[in-house]
């Protein structure tokens, strides 16, 4: 048997041996995860469900110049409350969600046929106010290109006349793919793979070198790079075995959780093609380190290595392409997106990315193995 099998089923051993480290790696890391993405989804999916089907409560200064408008608003499930003494006041401290303000020269402007002026008060930066909000422009808007359809119909005039151009969206996206709260699903994938990574890989190095089991392993007449070689395989199959659980943990919480008519879908299909095309990433992440402290540092690094391409991922949504693929975490950010709205990839896009990961995972390992030659690095 090669001693670096050797050292892998060593490892291995130990490792398991720890049984309170194991379930903290394999249970809490890989399952946390797909936790807080249900939960974060479930509970978004409940505030939008809640506020487009319940009545709203629409404060109302100045009712009195527009009571058709008003009773239009109600049919629309807006139900008119007592107006407010200061209500600019009353929205910056979340007394009331929006509030609307009719200008008292609304009926007049209504019989000139001029613009009738309404004020609509709302805080933009409020989540829960941007559905509330909606809804009630929506309302208004309805009933101003209707009132606008009956002037044109008194005077003769056929109302589609207005409409110069018909603008027809055809939404040609795959089914699943708008479901927009999947979009930190990469990024959560990637750093469950990492800490998994760093905490096995601070344990096999760090951690033996500090309970000075290193020394007398070392001491064995075989090649550091066996060594180091039987170690990283452990790193790497406890970091696949962590992004094996997390993605059966999504595919099982998309269907145990009744997420609405949000589109969102875990295929079972995404799990191997996910896996296969993430296994690079954990044989780049399995890094070394002399002390646990370094490994501490190196791990602060590595999250703000995979959070930074994850949001801006999020926010711009651009199409990476040619040597751009060869950027690890990148890359997989961007492509883990493509698999999960069934976009089919090309054979670039399944293998620029792991050779850049495998790529750099190879310079660490070489990197890694120097310093296993080195005295210094054992004692």
């Amino acid at each position: 048997m090669k001693p670096w099998i050797i050292v892998f089923r060593k490892e291995l051993k130990d490792l398991f041996r720890d049984r309170r480290t194991m379930v903290n790696i394999l249970v809490l890391g890989a399952l946390l995860g797909p936790v807080l993405a249900m939960g974060l989804m479930l509970l978004a999916v409940k505030m939008i469900s809640d506020e487009a089907e319940k009545t709203i409560e629409l404060p109302v200064q100045g009712a009195e110049y527009a009571p058709v408008l008003l009773d239009y608003l109600a049919s629309s499930r807006i139900s008119v409350v007592d107006a407010l003494a200061d209500p600019q006041a009353a929205v910056r401290a979340q007394e009331v969600d929006p509030a609307l303000v009719i200008d008292p020269a609304f009926p007049q402007q209504l019989r000139d046929g001029k613009p009738a002026q309404l004020t609509l008060l709302s805080d933009h930066s409020r989540s829960k106010t941007r559905i509330v909000r909606r809804r009630i422009e929506a309302a208004i808007e309805n009933y101003s290109a209707n009132l606008g359809n009956l002037r044109l119909s008194l005077r003769g005039v056929d109302p589609s006349i207005t409409q110069v151009m018909v603008l027809h969206d055809r939404d040609l996206s795959r089914k699943g793919s708008d479901a927009q709260l999947l979009a930190f699903l990469p990024y959560l994938l990637i750093i469950g793979i990492m800490q998994a990574a760093m905490v096995v890989a601070a344990d096999l190095t760090a951690g033996e070198r500090e309970r000075q089991s290193l020394e007398p392993l070392m001491a064995n007449p075989v090649a550091p790079e066996q060594f180091m070689v039987g170690k990283l395989a452990t790193n790497v199959l406890i970091s696949l075995a962590v992004l094996a659980l997390s993605l059966l943990g999504f595919a099982a919480g998309t269907r145990m959780i009744d997420l609405g008519d949000t589109g969102i879908t875990f295929s079972l299909l995404s799990i191997p093609v996910l896996l296969l095309f993430l296994s690079p990433l954990a044989f780049f992440f399995a890094a070394f380190a002399r002390t646990v402290k370094e490994a501490q540092t190196y791990l602060g690094l590595l999250v703000l290595a995979a959070l930074t391409p994850s949001m801006i991922q999020m926010v711009l949504q651009s199409k990476m392409q040619n040597l751009e693929l060869l950027l690890p975490i990148w890359s997989h950010n961007y492509l883990i997106n493509e698999v999960l709205r069934g976009e089919p990839l090309s054979l670039a896009q399944w293998t620029l990315p792991s050779a850049g990961a495998l790529l750099a995972g190879g310079l660490l390992a070489a990197l890694a193995g120097r310093l296993y030659r080195k005295p210094d690095f054992i004692f």
